[in-house]
């Protein structure tokens, strides 16, 4: 009896810098020819993962983003400096413009919507994302929010691409929430940090989950109300995210942890994790794909 082709499908998670491991797991496949039938992404895994599908090369995507990293749009919001400054040859002076600059952040955090304006945002997601549709994608892809309204996560699979990636990765806070269809949206890694569920949503029989964040960090100083907010927000997430991925068939983990999910700078290092990742599971992987025995996935069950 004739048996279908099983479709394979990426989820790949947020994690802001960390999600460049995204770009190695790609290259990854394309090396060793492991198919890539559909794509969901959250965050960071919604810019990569909308990027690739509307032009499969890794090739084109790094030098897409690494021209983005390099731009004076990138620059000018200072992202970076958002990480923890453990720079021990900054000199006092630079110590005291770091102290003062984050003073400044948690400042406006606190008396406006996010820190970046929705102007900022979009210029910077105009240089990421095209301005098309899902159906101009060569691989089916959908990416997710959370309406911060009604407490539930929105899978976009059609409509404007730009405003669906910059809706999953308006990180609260930082970047404005999107407004679509009555509800306020904000970065879709805070109810669903892996998309398994919306990967399979798509048609998918194999999903491939791709956690970047999959480590709790260790607890540092619990000094402030603000260290303690953090602490158990990250808790809650990695105690999510480690739910969501339970659900796919195969789990890759880039060890790509030691670097700040601010801190862009190890473009190529974080790209390199995500290589060793899949080259590390690749005979499961090669299994998992080339089986056409009748797989039902693990979510369904």
């Amino acid at each position: 009896m004739f048996k279908r082709k099983k479709k394979v499908a990426l989820a790949l998670g947020g994690g802001a810098a960390r999600g460049l491991a995204h770009i190695g797991v790609l290259e990854a496949f394309e090396k060793h020819g492991l198919p890539i039938d559909m794509i969901a992404g959250t965050s960071m895994g919604a810019i990569i993962g909308a990027i690739y599908a509307l032009e499969p090369s890794v090739a084109a995507l790094k030098e897409r983003f690494q021209a983005y990293l390099a731009s004076d749009a990138f620059k000018e919001t200072r992202f970076n400096q958002l990480g923890d400054q453990n720079d021990e040859d900054a000199g006092m002076f630079d110590r005291l413009l770091q102290l003062a600059w984050k003073g400044l952040f948690y400042t406006l955090v606190v008396t406006r919507q996010s820190y970046y304006g929705k102007s900022t945002s979009q210029q910077n997601f105009s240089l990421m994302i095209d301005d098309l549709t899902f159906a101009d994608t060569h691989i089916p892809f959908c990416t997710t929010a959370l309406d911060l309204k009604s407490g539930q996560e929105v899978v976009f699979t059609s409509g404007s691409l730009r405003r669906a990636v910059s809706a999953s990765c308006a990180i609260p806070g930082l970047l404005p929430p999107v407004e679509e269809g009555g509800g306020l949206l904000v970065d879709g890694g805070w109810i669903d940090a892996v998309p398994v569920a919306p990967a399979f949503g798509l048609g998918a029989d194999v999903v491939i989950a791709v956690d970047v964040a999959s480590d709790l960090e260790p607890c540092g100083e619990l000094d402030n109300a603000l260290d303690i907010i953090g602490r158990a927000d990250s808790i809650a997430r990695w105690a999510l995210s480690t739910e969501r991925c339970s659900k796919a068939n195969l789990v890759v983990r880039p060890r790509n942890n030691r670097s700040h999910w601010a801190d862009f700078s190890l473009f190529h290092e974080a790209v390199a994790e995500g290589v060793a990742a899949v080259e590390e599971q690749l005979p499961a992987l090669e299994r998992l794909v080339s089986s056409n025995r009748g797989l039902l996935s693990r979510f369904f069950r």
